[in-house]
């Protein structure tokens, strides 16, 4: 229900306050030597998603080439995509991975440290991004901004503490050890222990912050360079403060209602920097067509290897 009306709010709000007219004349309008640009950008970051798992992988003793990785990522990508739900693009990463050999524990330890360093990351560049943005808006907003950066941080440090800190394993071991099966349990036990494992990886953990890094602002600079071929003006340092604090809400819409948040976030945003609606809407809209575009590959991957839905909601739920 709150999907739907999250959803239902952000149709009326398009409908009501956008001039669609001045948003199919700016697409129209936009510079074609852009968006191929953006559109080299948006597949080069499948790449380093890829290169950027398999690192985590190989690390923990598992076995997953370049070119697999990537494969996945560009299904799950698509996926992600279409169906924005965490558990539909992550459990699609799982049966995957286990189609490719990797042992189901150290696949979800690889996934919950690459999801939280990304997130880590995020968290980050928001706080940055709202602090600079701070002293371009009036006075109220700044401290709705640092709410959101002290949510943020809390929210992060507690998803550290629930990855890495073995008291917490030890705690929901000894509340799960009667609840869920032997089988199940001797998993939970395997996670705990390749998450674990990696603290004694200092190297592997700081290269991969490093990719993760590189992967948020190639994302950055791909709205970026949308954005000038849409003929918006704004300086390279406020556009990427706004991109940032947008992709964090993205993150967390998709734990909540899914694509609309995070869109209707970016406007918000732009907004704030005096972009006009219309050309925001523009942006968001022609920034989503490019990147699904480059994800048209994992379409094809996906109905070449026949993974049905039934797949990777048992994948999900294993």
């Amino acid at each position: 229900m709150l999907k739907a009306a999250l959803l239902a709010l952000a149709l009326w709000l398009l409908w009501r306050f956008v001039d669609w007219a001045r948003v199919w004349a700016a697409l129209r309008a936009v510079n074609p030597l852009a968006l191929l640009l953006a559109l080299v950008l948006a597949s080069s970051d499948r790449v380093l998603m890829g290169f950027k798992w398999r690192q985590l992988v190989r690390a923990a003793g598992g076995t997953l080439r370049l070119r697999d990785a990537t494969n996945i990522y560009y299904r799950t990508c698509f996926t992600d995509l279409v169906f924005p739900n965490v558990v539909a693009s992550e459990g699609l990463r799982v049966y995957l991975g286990r189609r490719f050999g990797v042992p189901l524990a150290l696949l979800l330890g690889s996934m919950a440290i690459e999801r939280m360093i990304a997130a880590a990351v995020a968290v980050v560049l928001a706080a940055l991004g709202l602090l600079y943005l701070a002293a371009e808006v009036e006075p109220q907003m700044r401290r709705l901004f640092v709410e959101i950066i002290a949510a943020a941080a809390v929210v992060g440090v507690l998803g550290v503490l629930a990855v890495w800190w073995t008291p917490v394993h030890r705690a929901a071991g000894r509340v799960l050890r009667d609840r869920i099966s032997p089988k199940v349990f001797a998993l939970f036990r395997k996670i705990s222990a390749a998450l674990v494992a990696y603290r004694g990886q200092p190297s592997t953990l700081a290269i991969n912050l490093v990719r993760a890094i590189a992967g948020n602002l190639v994302q950055i600079v791909n709205f970026y360079v949308i954005g000038r071929g849409l003929g918006i003006e704004i300086p390279l340092l406020p556009f990427m403060a706004a991109i940032s604090v947008t992709a964090l809400v993205r993150r967390l819409a998709m734990h909540v209602e899914g694509r609309g948040l995070g869109e209707g976030a970016a406007v918000v945003m732009f907004a704030l920097l005096g972009v006009q609606k219309d050309a925001a809407v523009a942006l968001t809209f022609t920034h989503y067509a490019l990147w699904l575009l480059a994800s048209l590959p994992g379409a094809y991957l996906l109905f070449r290897s026949g993974v049905r839905l039934r797949d990777v909601s048992g994948a999900a739920a294993s």
